[in-house]
Parts: structure tokens; C-alpha cells; sequence
């Protein structure tokens, strides 16, 4: 669910994605984080993303500061 939501935003930026992976919470010692690790042209940009989030994305609510760390790394990108 939250690469295709990823994969919008970027798309809406006209950034193409080369990788996009999740590295669960438990293995980074957090319980209710995760790090989202976004690739594109041989850079790589990684952004927090809390459960609490992708379980509102998941059943459709709308969540802006979740959008909003997704577009400050995706800018990053673009300006590397």
C-alpha cells in the first residue's frame, strides 16, 4: 500500500523511483517506526514513516504529514 501511495507522489513530481523498500520497526529496535528508503538515478534518500500513518492510508484517510516527509525526500532526491 504505501509504495503505490509513494509511487503517486512521485509521479505527481515527475521523479521516477528506481527502488523502493520498507525496513520494519523491530529490526531498527522501534516498535511503531519504520524507514522508508526511496532510490532513484543512484541516490538514495530515506524518510520515518510511524505505523499509526500507513494504517490511516491504508483504510483511506488522508494523512499530510506523512505526505509531506514523502515530498521533502523526494525533493532531496531531485537535488542530488
Amino acid at each position: 500500500m504505501i509504495q503505490d501511495y509513494v509511487n503517486d507522489i512521485a509521479a505527481k513530481m515527475k521523479i521516477q523511483l528506481s527502488e523502493l523498500s520498507v525496513v520494519e520497526g523491530c529490526n531498527l529496535g522501534c516498535l511503531d517506526a519504520h524507514l522508508l528508503n526511496l532510490t532513484s538515478n543512484g541516490h538514495q534518500q530515506s524518510a520515518l514513516v510511524y505505523q499509526s500513518e500507513l494504517d490511516k492510508i491504508q483504510i483511506g484517510e488522508s494523512c499530510e504529514q506523512l505526505e509531506l516527509r514523502i515530498r521533502s525526500a523526494l525533493s532531496h532526491l531531485q537535488m542530488k
